[in-house]
């Protein structure tokens, strides 16, 4: 019976090991390449290997590899990633393994980050596979996935913790809000930013409830466009500017405010002519930027024109069929011919729905297509295709409506259609079909297996890896930003938005909850202190909020009868919204800089953070000096302040 890797350091004996993560082989791996892989897992970092725990299965025939790690491999990853922790005063301090024993606690960090990040420090073939060449420098692990010989990679769920989380998030029936700090603990900072946001955000739209009550005490109707023009705008500032404090104070305490910015690695999946990187000293995949260049200018930008030719001619095909619609009714004498109004709207909505989904795909093919050398500057490539797209397909129309058109009754009706049918093709697409999907793949694996009685272990852990891959956060931000989209921009000439929303997103807590622990394999876990360029694309809506609500305020009958009253020509309404519309922009950028991202508390804890982490510093290098001279010193402030040691020969080469 195989056994763990033998644990040297006394101080991290355990009487049982937990399993953190588990890797299937392939099939048909040849036991060479299996032993070979397992020593470079439990190689020691110092030597090129990942230095942590191998359990090889059932027995050395078994294609599952079991992983884990030692308490001072955690600590020493927790370190490395510039983390903060608690001390024995309660402050939040940046952890320091030398100095371990001055904290509470050390968090578990996933040792997927150890494992993705190995490269081969010697060009050599796979064992047992000649055909596989492994060059100096490349990601071992993506080489092997690429090749067939690792077939998963999925952290394993701590059934335990696991039901409580369930019983707390969403199998009980309460007005209590989310355990985020436990959905944090167990899944990650990223999984814990975006349930934190969207229970964020759908509480803030109980203020656009509450205010579309107003209308009814008041007695001037063209009031009513105003209100709710004005308070979209200052909703969504305030809104996004609460939601950044909101996020530091929990950046603070989960310790990942100030992460260490280090010398970031290429994307496993970059590829390139190898060179030796003239800071590390490593070799490393180099590609020209010209060359990256020409392929977006070549590739990138004719598909995403085609896709969004595509999404303009749904639009136009819409219009002439809502025009055709309504021509018909009004000829119409069936009492039935009323559901035929409805049936433009419904029928484009489908259509957007299908484009988005195929736009998707092709927005990453192509992105990968691009290769970007940074996995930051590969996510904000993809976000910014999916962004301009959806917003032309999703908003184009309305905005054609409001701006071209200026029927206010076409615009509430589309939104309407909007709000229902896509929240109704979400749910389904996102809730019903994944498990339903789940429900027949696992009963499928259960009938395979109906003649044993128990299951040992390893079998929990096959069964989780027959569970669907966890798709990421994407498509949920993308799905928040559209709806913020219709409740700022145009939900002031129709109220019901935001109470259609807040329906929605009560469920949609539940129902992702669901998935994410029931559905999908447990994602890995990444340090995160923001949402990232979410935030930039929430505030953009934001901005182009102040230009729509002046504009319907400005076309509607209320306020077009009060310029008639008043003798107003088109040219002083306009120039009238012009200038409403600059107060209100000067009046956004107030608020933004009165409200601080941070709380004034929080600041004075930042700065009495640095402020240690200064004295420990001088303290190290002081000892240092006295110790082993001044060119270790030197040394030692290079890889502290850079988190890399420097290469001089390589520089000067």
């Amino acid at each position: 019976m195989a056994s763990w890797t033998e644990i040297h350091c006394q101080c991290c004996k355990m009487a049982s090991i937990q399993t953190l993560v588990a890797m299937r082989l392939s099939d048909t791996i040849k036991p060479e390449a299996k032993k070979w892989l397992i020593s470079i897992l439990e190689t020691p970092s110092k030597h090129g290997g990942a230095q942590i725990l191998v359990h090889p299965g059932e027995d050395d025939e078994d294609n599952i590899l079991l992983l884990s790690a030692t308490e001072c491999l955690l600590m020493q990853t927790t370190e490395q990633l510039g983390l903060a922790k608690p001390d024995h005063q309660g402050s939040m301090a940046a952890f320091s393994y030398r100095n371990r024993n001055n904290f509470l606690n050390s968090a578990a960090i996933l040792i997927e980050t150890r494992i993705e990040s190995l490269q081969i420090l010697k060009g050599t073939c796979l064992p047992g596979y000649p055909e596989y060449r492994l060059y100096p420098g490349q990601h071992l692990v993506h080489n092997l996935r690429k090749w067939g010989i690792i077939v998963q990679f999925y952290p394993v769920h701590d059934k335990e913790q696991l039901n409580h989380l369930k019983k707390r998030w969403y199998k009980e029936i309460s007005l209590a809000p989310q355990p985020i700090d436990d959905v944090r603990a167990y899944f990650g900072e990223p999984v814990a930013l975006y349930f934190s946001f969207l229970g964020f955000f759908t509480f803030s739209l109980t203020a656009m409830v509450l205010l579309s009550y107003v209308p009814a005490f008041l007695q001037d109707s063209s009031d009513k466009y105003i209100i709710f023009a004005v308070f979209n705008v200052l909703w969504s500032t305030v809104t996004l500017e609460l939601w950044k404090r909101h996020s530091s104070t929990k950046a603070y305490y989960w310790g990942t405010l100030k992460l260490k910015r280090y010398f970031k690695p290429p994307r496993a999946e970059f590829w390139g002519t190898l060179i030796r990187n003239p800071i590390t000293g490593r070799l490393e995949p180099h590609y020209p930027h010209w060359k990256q260049n020409l392929r977006i200018l070549l590739v990138t930008l004719p598909s995403i024109c085609i896709f969004l030719g595509l999404a303009v001619d749904g639009m136009d095909m819409y219009l002439h069929w809502e025009k055709w619609t309504k021509s018909w009714y009004a000829k119409s004498t069936s009492k039935m011919a009323v559901l035929g109004l409805y049936l433009p709207s419904v029928c484009y909505t489908l259509y957007m729905e299908i484009l988005n989904a195929v736009y998707m795909r092709l927005a990453k093919a192509l992105t990968e297509y691009e290769n970007h050398r940074l996995e930051s500057t590969f996510q904000t490539h993809l976000t910014i295709k999916v962004i301009v797209f959806r917003f032309i397909n999703c908003f184009g129309v309305l905005f054609y409506i409001t701006f071209c058109l200026q029927d206010l009754q076409l615009l509430r009706k589309r939104l309407s259609s909007f709000l229902i049918v896509s929240q109704v093709i979400n749910q389904f697409n996102e809730s019903l079909v994944p498990y339903l999907k789940q429900r027949l793949k696992l009963d499928s694996v259960w009938l395979k297996k109906s003649k044993v009685d128990t299951y040992p272990f390893i079998d929990e852990v096959v069964s989780e890896g027959n569970m669907f891959s966890y798709p990421g956060l994407f498509d949920d931000y993308m799905e928040i930003l559209v709806q913020f989209g219709y409740v700022s921009l145009f939900s002031s000439v129709y109220p019901l938005t935001a109470a259609l929303l807040i329906l929605n997103n009560i469920t949609e807590i539940r129902t992702d909850a669901f998935k994410l622990c029931q559905i999908f394999q447990k994602p890995f876990s990444y340090p995160a202190a923001t949402i990232g360029i979410w935030q930039i694309a929430f505030e953009s809506i934001g901005f182009l909020s102040v230009i729509t609500n002046c504009f319907l305020v400005s076309i509607s009958p209320e306020i077009q009868a009060l310029c008639r009253k008043y003798e107003l020509r088109p040219e002083q309404t306009l120039l009238c919204m012009l200038v409403a519309e600059h107060l209100l922009i000067i009046l956004k950028l107030i608020l933004a800089f009165a409200i601080p991202d941070e709380p004034e508390w929080l600041q004075l804890k930042i700065m009495q953070m640095e402020y240690r982490s200064q004295q420990a510093f001088k303290k190290c290098l002081d000892k240092a000096s006295t110790t082993n001279g001044y060119s270790q010193m030197s040394a030692m402030e290079g890889n502290i302040q850079n988190g890399f040691t420097y290469d001089a020969s390589s520089q000067r080469r």
